[in-house]
């Protein structure tokens, strides 16, 4: 069991805050486990750290201008009580790696997190110049290190109206969108239950639309290897 908050919004702006004990899934995790505690959000007041925001609150997009906040999820990232679970891994992404200010200062990204790609071979596979991909996939252990949860730590995810690219520490972070096939992908007995999470959409449609393709860490391999 692992326990998710929620701080959101219906669509009529009623705020809504709550807290869920549910078992843990990938779908559910995908919703929560984006950044860590501290992560500097754009916002057009300046850098907002992410357990600082609120619903409604605007911040800043790569792309689309300033957006508002509609959904803020946050769960905690504990290490496994026996060998034999599986380890939660953050990636450290350390100043200036990615380009100067990118990031500035070291991001912490949590397991779900996507980080935009732009490479060549990117049209290849989408049809675009860029792409999301998971963050894990970028670990090269020198300037991107992997991080094993040791202790109990809070993860974020936020969503607004359809898929938007976020600055995070100055770098271009997916804001979550569950895709284009979650409705298939997640069986008819926990597809209320998923949804109930999300007080600012009343069906999977609600997610708007999906602008930027995501790539798998087996594609974003490829990509590197070329």
């Amino acid at each position: 069991m692992r326990r998710y908050e929620v701080r959101g919004m219906t669509p009529d702006g009623t705020p809504q805050d709550f807290a869920r004990a549910m078992p843990a899934d990938p779908h559910v995790d995908e919703a929560f486990c984006a950044f860590a505690h501290g992560t500097l959000i754009a916002t057009p007041q300046g850098p907002v750290a992410v357990e600082d925001l609120a619903p409604g609150m605007t911040v800043e997009t790569a792309g689309a201008g300033r957006q508002p906040l509609l959904w803020i999820g946050s769960t905690v990232l504990t290490p496994p009580t026996d060998r034999r679970g599986e380890i939660p891994v953050l990636t450290r992404i350390t100043a200036d790696s990615l380009g100067l200010g990118r990031p500035m200062p070291d991001l912490v990204l949590g397991p779900r997190a996507r980080m935009l790609v732009r490479h060549p071979g990117c049209r290849a596979l989408t049809g675009t110049d860029a792409a999301f991909a998971p963050a894990t996939g970028f670990v090269d252990g020198m300037a991107l290190i992997a991080l094993r949860v040791v202790r109990p730590t809070r993860v974020f995810h936020l969503a607004l109206s359809g898929q938007q690219v976020l600055l995070a520490n100055g770098v271009e972070v997916e804001s979550y969108h569950p895709g284009e096939n979650a409705s298939i992908l997640i069986d008819n007995a926990n597809r209320m239950r998923f949804l109930s999470l999300f007080p600012h959409v009343s069906g999977f449609s609600g997610f708007g639309a999906m602008s930027v393709a995501r790539l798998t860490a087996f594609e974003l391999d490829g990509l590197n290897a070329a």
